[in-house]
Protein backbone atom coordinates (compact mmCIF):
# COMPACT_ATOMS: atom_id res chain seq x y z
CA UNK A 1 0.00 0.00 0.00
CA UNK A 2 2.96 2.38 1.30
CA UNK A 3 4.19 1.79 -2.57
CA UNK A 4 1.10 2.38 -4.34
CA UNK A 5 0.55 6.43 -2.34
CA UNK A 6 4.19 6.73 -3.62
CA UNK A 7 3.38 5.38 -7.38
CA UNK A 8 0.85 8.19 -6.88
CA UNK A 9 2.34 10.75 -6.18
CA UNK A 10 5.01 10.52 -8.70
CA UNK A 11 2.52 9.78 -11.48
CA UNK A 12 0.87 13.11 -10.19
CA UNK A 13 4.03 15.19 -9.88
CA UNK A 14 4.74 13.90 -13.68
CA UNK A 15 1.08 14.42 -15.17
CA UNK A 16 1.64 18.17 -13.80
CA UNK A 17 4.77 18.49 -15.84
CA UNK A 18 3.76 17.13 -18.58
CA UNK A 19 0.52 19.27 -18.60
CA UNK A 20 2.98 22.48 -17.83
CA UNK A 21 5.15 21.32 -21.27
CA UNK A 22 1.97 20.91 -22.98
CA UNK A 23 0.79 24.00 -22.21
CA UNK A 24 3.98 25.88 -22.71
CA UNK A 25 3.98 24.45 -26.39
CA UNK A 26 0.53 24.81 -26.96
CA UNK A 27 0.56 28.84 -26.11
CA UNK A 28 1.51 29.17 -30.34
CA UNK A 29 -0.86 26.65 -31.75
CA UNK A 30 -3.47 27.79 -29.42
CA UNK A 31 -3.57 31.33 -30.61
CA UNK A 32 -2.17 32.25 -26.73
CA UNK A 33 1.35 34.04 -27.96
CA UNK A 34 0.10 37.12 -29.44
CA UNK A 35 0.69 37.55 -33.36
CA UNK A 36 3.36 40.17 -34.36
CA UNK A 37 4.19 41.49 -31.03
CA UNK A 38 6.98 43.03 -31.37
CA UNK A 39 9.92 43.58 -33.54
CA UNK A 40 13.98 42.45 -33.63
CA UNK A 41 16.90 43.34 -35.71
CA UNK A 42 18.22 39.83 -37.62
CA UNK A 43 21.44 40.88 -39.31
CA UNK A 44 20.30 44.01 -41.87
CA UNK A 45 16.91 42.97 -41.58
CA UNK A 46 13.86 43.52 -38.99
CA UNK A 47 11.81 40.75 -38.45
CA UNK A 48 8.38 39.73 -36.66
CA UNK A 49 8.13 38.12 -32.92
CA UNK A 50 5.71 36.72 -31.44
CA UNK A 51 5.09 37.34 -27.20
CA UNK A 52 6.70 33.57 -26.90
CA UNK A 53 9.82 35.04 -28.87
CA UNK A 54 8.89 33.11 -31.99
CA UNK A 55 10.84 34.56 -35.34
CA UNK A 56 8.00 35.35 -37.51
CA UNK A 57 7.96 37.13 -40.74
CA UNK A 58 10.25 40.19 -42.07
CA UNK A 59 9.07 43.50 -41.28
CA UNK A 60 11.34 45.23 -43.52
CA UNK A 61 14.79 45.47 -44.85
CA UNK A 62 17.11 47.62 -43.53
CA UNK A 63 19.35 49.47 -46.64
CA UNK A 64 21.25 51.24 -44.01
CA UNK A 65 21.51 48.85 -41.40
CA UNK A 66 19.23 47.52 -38.49
CA UNK A 67 20.20 48.71 -34.78
CA UNK A 68 18.88 48.92 -31.44
CA UNK A 69 15.84 47.04 -32.99
CA UNK A 70 14.91 49.58 -35.50
CA UNK A 71 16.47 50.63 -39.48
CA UNK A 72 18.87 53.13 -39.37
CA UNK A 73 18.04 56.16 -41.87
CA UNK A 74 14.48 55.37 -42.18
CA UNK A 75 12.57 58.14 -43.43
CA UNK A 76 8.86 57.16 -44.13
CA UNK A 77 6.54 57.69 -41.41
CA UNK A 78 4.99 54.45 -40.84
CA UNK A 79 6.18 50.69 -40.67
CA UNK A 80 3.78 47.75 -41.51
CA UNK A 81 1.45 48.10 -38.60
CA UNK A 82 2.03 52.07 -37.78
CA UNK A 83 4.51 51.19 -34.98
CA UNK A 84 7.17 53.67 -34.25
CA UNK A 85 10.06 53.30 -31.79
CA UNK A 86 10.42 56.09 -29.37
CA UNK A 87 14.44 57.69 -28.89
CA UNK A 88 15.31 55.11 -31.84
CA UNK A 89 18.61 56.50 -32.83
CA UNK A 90 20.25 59.93 -32.59
CA UNK A 91 20.75 61.65 -35.71
CA UNK A 92 22.84 65.33 -36.50
CA UNK A 93 20.25 68.36 -37.55
CA UNK A 94 22.55 71.34 -38.39
CA UNK A 95 24.77 71.29 -35.02
CA UNK A 96 22.39 69.81 -33.16
CA UNK A 97 21.61 65.82 -31.90
CA UNK A 98 18.38 65.29 -32.33
CA UNK A 99 16.06 61.74 -31.20
CA UNK A 100 14.32 59.93 -34.27
CA UNK A 101 11.80 57.45 -33.73
CA UNK A 102 12.44 53.92 -35.91
CA UNK A 103 9.66 55.72 -38.41
CA UNK A 104 12.42 58.47 -39.03
CA UNK A 105 10.28 61.19 -37.38
CA UNK A 106 12.80 63.95 -36.00
CA UNK A 107 11.62 64.08 -31.88
CA UNK A 108 13.18 66.26 -28.91
CA UNK A 109 16.46 67.26 -28.68
CA UNK A 110 19.25 65.34 -27.37
CA UNK A 111 22.44 67.65 -27.40
CA UNK A 112 23.86 70.94 -29.16
CA UNK A 113 27.44 70.77 -30.06
CA UNK A 114 28.59 73.90 -28.69
CA UNK A 115 32.11 74.62 -27.83
CA UNK A 116 35.35 75.64 -30.17
CA UNK A 117 35.70 73.35 -32.84
CA UNK A 118 33.21 70.92 -32.21
CA UNK A 119 30.70 69.60 -34.82
CA UNK A 120 27.65 67.34 -34.88
CA UNK A 121 28.89 64.30 -36.90
CA UNK A 122 26.58 61.26 -37.30
CA UNK A 123 24.64 61.63 -34.31
CA UNK A 124 27.78 62.31 -31.40
CA UNK A 125 29.63 65.70 -31.73
CA UNK A 126 33.20 65.59 -32.41
CA UNK A 127 36.21 67.50 -32.83
CA UNK A 128 37.12 69.07 -35.68
CA UNK A 129 40.96 70.09 -36.02
CA UNK A 130 41.13 73.61 -36.92
CA UNK A 131 42.11 73.57 -40.98
CA UNK A 132 44.46 76.92 -41.91
CA UNK A 133 43.27 77.70 -45.69
CA UNK A 134 45.92 78.06 -47.91
CA UNK A 135 45.40 78.91 -51.58
CA UNK A 136 46.59 76.54 -53.77
CA UNK A 137 49.86 77.42 -55.54
CA UNK A 138 49.61 77.85 -59.64
CA UNK A 139 53.47 77.69 -61.31
CA UNK A 140 51.81 78.54 -64.44
CA UNK A 141 49.21 81.02 -63.81
CA UNK A 142 49.33 83.74 -66.25
CA UNK A 143 51.35 85.34 -69.01
CA UNK A 144 52.41 88.71 -68.67
CA UNK A 145 54.87 90.66 -71.49
CA UNK A 146 59.05 91.13 -68.80
CA UNK A 147 61.96 92.36 -70.82
CA UNK A 148 60.85 92.04 -74.40
CA UNK A 149 59.62 88.87 -74.19
CA UNK A 150 56.61 86.52 -73.04
CA UNK A 151 56.75 85.43 -69.73
CA UNK A 152 54.76 82.95 -66.77
CA UNK A 153 53.77 84.29 -64.07
CA UNK A 154 52.54 82.31 -60.86
CA UNK A 155 49.46 82.75 -58.31
CA UNK A 156 51.41 84.95 -56.31
CA UNK A 157 52.83 87.53 -58.57
CA UNK A 158 56.45 86.10 -59.36
CA UNK A 159 57.77 85.56 -62.89
CA UNK A 160 58.17 81.30 -63.15
CA UNK A 161 59.57 80.89 -66.56
CA UNK A 162 59.68 81.80 -70.14
CA UNK A 163 56.73 81.32 -72.54
CA UNK A 164 58.06 82.77 -75.86
CA UNK A 165 60.98 85.26 -76.83
CA UNK A 166 60.20 88.27 -79.01
CA UNK A 167 63.91 88.29 -80.37
CA UNK A 168 63.43 86.77 -83.98
CA UNK A 169 67.10 86.80 -84.77
CA UNK A 170 66.71 89.07 -87.16
CA UNK A 171 68.77 92.40 -86.66
CA UNK A 172 66.73 94.32 -89.03
CA UNK A 173 63.63 93.85 -86.77
CA UNK A 174 62.77 96.27 -83.53
CA UNK A 175 61.73 93.50 -81.28
CA UNK A 176 59.13 94.46 -78.25
CA UNK A 177 56.73 92.58 -76.47
CA UNK A 178 52.79 94.44 -75.58
CA UNK A 179 49.74 93.08 -74.35
CA UNK A 180 51.08 89.38 -73.84
CA UNK A 181 51.56 89.38 -77.97
CA UNK A 182 55.42 89.76 -79.71
CA UNK A 183 55.82 92.41 -82.23
CA UNK A 184 58.67 91.90 -84.66
CA UNK A 185 58.68 95.32 -86.73
CA UNK A 186 60.99 95.48 -89.82
CA UNK A 187 62.59 98.60 -90.46
CA UNK A 188 65.10 98.89 -93.62
CA UNK A 189 65.99 102.73 -93.49
CA UNK A 190 69.33 101.82 -91.82
CA UNK A 191 68.19 102.71 -87.57
CA UNK A 192 68.09 99.19 -87.23
CA UNK A 193 70.82 97.07 -89.37
CA UNK A 194 73.51 98.47 -91.49
CA UNK A 195 72.81 98.40 -95.82
CA UNK A 196 74.88 95.26 -96.97
CA UNK A 197 74.49 93.59 -93.77
CA UNK A 198 73.29 89.59 -94.61
CA UNK A 199 69.92 90.68 -92.90
CA UNK A 200 69.68 93.28 -94.65
CA UNK A 201 70.21 91.64 -98.02
CA UNK A 202 68.06 89.27 -97.08
CA UNK A 203 64.88 91.20 -96.37
CA UNK A 204 65.46 94.40 -97.56
CA UNK A 205 66.90 94.13 -100.59
CA UNK A 206 63.57 94.53 -102.60
CA UNK A 207 63.08 97.84 -101.17
CA UNK A 208 65.47 99.56 -98.87
CA UNK A 209 62.94 102.13 -97.28
CA UNK A 210 59.81 100.20 -96.28
CA UNK A 211 58.71 100.07 -92.98
CA UNK A 212 57.24 96.22 -92.67
CA UNK A 213 55.29 94.61 -89.66
CA UNK A 214 55.61 91.44 -88.83
CA UNK A 215 53.51 90.13 -85.66
CA UNK A 216 53.42 86.88 -84.53
CA UNK A 217 50.02 86.28 -82.34
CA UNK A 218 50.14 84.15 -79.32
CA UNK A 219 48.04 81.45 -80.16
CA UNK A 220 45.18 80.44 -78.49
CA UNK A 221 45.24 77.10 -76.24
CA UNK A 222 44.14 76.07 -72.92
CA UNK A 223 45.70 73.39 -70.99
CA UNK A 224 44.57 71.41 -67.78
CA UNK A 225 47.00 69.46 -64.71
CA UNK A 226 45.29 66.93 -62.70
CA UNK A 227 46.61 65.85 -59.08
CA UNK A 228 45.81 63.96 -55.92
CA UNK A 229 46.76 63.85 -52.54
CA UNK A 230 45.36 61.42 -49.34
CA UNK A 231 45.76 64.02 -46.69
CA UNK A 232 42.71 66.92 -46.58
CA UNK A 233 44.47 69.09 -45.10
CA UNK A 234 48.29 68.37 -46.69
CA UNK A 235 49.70 71.43 -49.06
CA UNK A 236 51.17 69.43 -51.46
CA UNK A 237 49.18 67.51 -54.44
CA UNK A 238 50.82 64.70 -56.04
CA UNK A 239 50.69 62.89 -59.82
CA UNK A 240 51.10 59.74 -58.10
CA UNK A 241 48.71 58.42 -54.66
CA UNK A 242 48.47 55.07 -52.69
CA UNK A 243 44.76 54.35 -51.42
CA UNK A 244 43.76 51.24 -49.28
CA UNK A 245 40.14 49.80 -48.55
CA UNK A 246 37.70 52.72 -47.05
CA UNK A 247 40.14 54.97 -48.09
CA UNK A 248 39.95 58.78 -48.77
CA UNK A 249 40.77 60.26 -51.68
CA UNK A 250 40.79 64.15 -53.17
CA UNK A 251 41.22 65.25 -56.69
CA UNK A 252 42.45 68.92 -58.26
CA UNK A 253 42.55 70.32 -61.74
CA UNK A 254 43.26 72.69 -63.32
CA UNK A 255 42.05 74.64 -66.17
CA UNK A 256 44.67 77.28 -67.38
CA UNK A 257 44.30 79.83 -70.87
CA UNK A 258 47.02 80.60 -71.97
CA UNK A 259 45.93 82.47 -74.88
CA UNK A 260 45.63 86.10 -75.96
CA UNK A 261 41.48 85.73 -75.92
CA UNK A 262 38.70 84.72 -73.25
CA UNK A 263 37.87 80.96 -73.85
CA UNK A 264 34.12 80.05 -73.25
CA UNK A 265 31.98 76.75 -73.16
CA UNK A 266 34.42 74.77 -71.30
CA UNK A 267 33.32 71.94 -70.25
CA UNK A 268 35.38 69.34 -67.76
CA UNK A 269 34.92 65.76 -67.11
CA UNK A 270 37.07 62.98 -64.74
CA UNK A 271 37.58 59.09 -65.44
CA UNK A 272 37.95 57.63 -62.12
CA UNK A 273 38.63 53.76 -61.47
CA UNK A 274 35.70 51.55 -60.33
CA UNK A 275 37.26 51.25 -57.27
CA UNK A 276 36.37 54.18 -56.29
CA UNK A 277 32.49 55.35 -55.75
CA UNK A 278 30.89 57.93 -53.71
CA UNK A 279 32.23 60.67 -55.74
CA UNK A 280 31.18 64.35 -54.31
CA UNK A 281 32.19 67.57 -52.75
CA UNK A 282 31.67 68.92 -56.17
CA UNK A 283 33.89 72.68 -55.94
CA UNK A 284 34.69 75.49 -58.62
CA UNK A 285 37.53 77.56 -56.72
CA UNK A 286 36.45 76.99 -53.57
CA UNK A 287 32.66 77.45 -53.95
CA UNK A 288 30.35 74.24 -54.12
CA UNK A 289 28.37 73.50 -56.83
CA UNK A 290 26.26 70.75 -58.32
CA UNK A 291 26.92 67.94 -61.10
CA UNK A 292 28.58 65.08 -61.48
CA UNK A 293 32.00 64.97 -62.56
CA UNK A 294 32.24 61.74 -64.45
CA UNK A 295 29.68 62.43 -67.05
CA UNK A 296 31.10 66.61 -67.65
CA UNK A 297 30.22 69.78 -65.91
CA UNK A 298 30.73 73.25 -67.31
CA UNK A 299 32.57 75.43 -66.34
CA UNK A 300 31.76 78.29 -68.60
CA UNK A 301 34.74 81.13 -69.63
CA UNK A 302 38.15 81.56 -68.50
CA UNK A 303 40.06 85.12 -69.51
CA UNK A 304 42.76 85.67 -70.76
CA UNK A 305 45.73 84.42 -68.69
CA UNK A 306 43.69 83.06 -66.03
CA UNK A 307 43.36 79.64 -64.34
CA UNK A 308 40.26 78.12 -62.78
CA UNK A 309 40.33 75.07 -60.11
CA UNK A 310 37.91 72.04 -59.39
CA UNK A 311 38.45 69.85 -56.49
CA UNK A 312 36.00 66.50 -55.86
CA UNK A 313 36.58 63.94 -53.39
CA UNK A 314 36.09 60.34 -53.86
CA UNK A 315 36.38 57.18 -51.15
CA UNK A 316 37.78 53.59 -52.02
CA UNK A 317 35.38 50.08 -51.47
CA UNK A 318 37.21 47.13 -50.62
CA UNK A 319 39.94 46.63 -52.44
CA UNK A 320 40.69 42.57 -53.56
CA UNK A 321 44.30 42.91 -55.59
CA UNK A 322 46.88 45.15 -55.50
CA UNK A 323 46.83 47.18 -59.36
CA UNK A 324 48.07 50.79 -60.17
CA UNK A 325 45.56 52.26 -62.56
CA UNK A 326 45.12 55.46 -63.78
CA UNK A 327 42.62 58.09 -63.25
CA UNK A 328 42.24 60.73 -66.03
CA UNK A 329 40.69 64.48 -66.58
CA UNK A 330 39.19 66.14 -69.92
CA UNK A 331 38.97 68.94 -71.05
CA UNK A 332 36.36 70.21 -74.18
CA UNK A 333 36.16 73.16 -75.88
CA UNK A 334 34.53 73.30 -79.00
CA UNK A 335 35.06 69.95 -79.80
CA UNK A 336 39.11 70.05 -78.69
CA UNK A 337 39.80 67.96 -76.12
CA UNK A 338 42.84 67.84 -73.83
CA UNK A 339 43.90 65.27 -71.20
CA UNK A 340 46.06 64.96 -68.44
CA UNK A 341 46.36 61.83 -65.71
CA UNK A 342 47.60 60.29 -62.42
CA UNK A 343 48.09 57.54 -60.92
CA UNK A 344 46.29 55.35 -57.99
CA UNK A 345 48.21 52.38 -56.47
CA UNK A 346 45.30 49.83 -55.01
CA UNK A 347 46.43 48.28 -52.20
CA UNK A 348 44.52 45.47 -50.78
CA UNK A 349 43.84 45.23 -47.03
CA UNK A 350 40.92 44.08 -44.25
CA UNK A 351 37.78 46.39 -44.74
CA UNK A 352 37.63 48.05 -41.25
CA UNK A 353 34.60 46.60 -38.46
CA UNK A 354 34.91 43.21 -40.27
CA UNK A 355 35.78 41.36 -37.47
CA UNK A 356 33.77 42.93 -35.19
CA UNK A 357 30.32 42.27 -37.58
CA UNK A 358 31.38 39.16 -37.44
CA UNK A 359 31.34 38.55 -33.80
CA UNK A 360 28.20 40.93 -33.28
CA UNK A 361 26.37 38.39 -36.13
CA UNK A 362 27.60 34.97 -34.05
CA UNK A 363 26.42 36.29 -30.79
CA UNK A 364 22.77 37.53 -32.13
CA UNK A 365 22.60 34.27 -33.50
CA UNK A 366 22.95 32.82 -30.04
CA UNK A 367 20.74 35.09 -28.53
CA UNK A 368 17.89 34.72 -30.81
CA UNK A 369 18.22 30.44 -30.03
CA UNK A 370 17.83 31.53 -26.86
CA UNK A 371 14.87 33.19 -26.82
CA UNK A 372 13.24 30.84 -29.06
CA UNK A 373 13.65 27.70 -26.96
CA UNK A 374 14.21 28.82 -23.44
CA UNK A 375 10.65 27.78 -22.11
CA UNK A 376 11.60 24.41 -23.30
CA UNK A 377 15.23 24.12 -21.38
CA UNK A 378 13.58 25.85 -18.29
CA UNK A 379 10.63 22.53 -18.69
CA UNK A 380 13.75 20.36 -19.18
CA UNK A 381 15.64 21.73 -15.74
CA UNK A 382 12.45 20.97 -13.86
CA UNK A 383 11.91 17.44 -14.91
CA UNK A 384 15.48 16.62 -14.13
CA UNK A 385 15.34 18.30 -10.71
CA UNK A 386 11.84 16.65 -10.12
CA UNK A 387 13.38 13.04 -11.53
CA UNK A 388 16.05 13.32 -8.88
CA UNK A 389 13.68 14.20 -5.90
CA UNK A 390 11.65 12.04 -6.38
CA UNK A 391 14.06 8.83 -7.14
CA UNK A 392 15.43 10.31 -4.47
CA UNK A 393 12.90 10.05 -1.94
CA UNK A 394 11.97 6.50 -3.22
CA UNK A 395 15.14 4.94 -3.07
CA UNK A 396 15.68 6.14 0.74
CA UNK A 397 12.28 4.50 1.23
CA UNK A 398 13.12 1.35 -0.25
Amino acid sequence: MKNINKLSIFLSIFAGILFFANFVSAQYYLGLCTYHHHQQCVGNSLYWYDSCGNQQDIAQYCSNGCYNNSCQNYNNNYNNYNICTYHAYKLCSGNNIYWYNSCGSQEDLFQSCLGTNLICQYGQCVYQQPVIKINTYVAHYKLSCYANSIYWYDSVGNASGLYKNCNDGNSCTLDSCAARQCSNILKCDGSTCAAGSPDFNNHCSNNSTTTAINTTPVIAATSVSFFARQDQNSVQWQKTVGLYSDGQVYFMATILNSSKTQVNNINISANIPAEITSLGNLKLDGVQISGDIVSGVNVGSLASGTAKSITFEGKAQSILAQATKQAIITTNILGVTQTDSISINLIPGQVAGASVSSANTSTSGFLTFLKRWYLWILVGLVLIFLFFVVFKRLSSDA
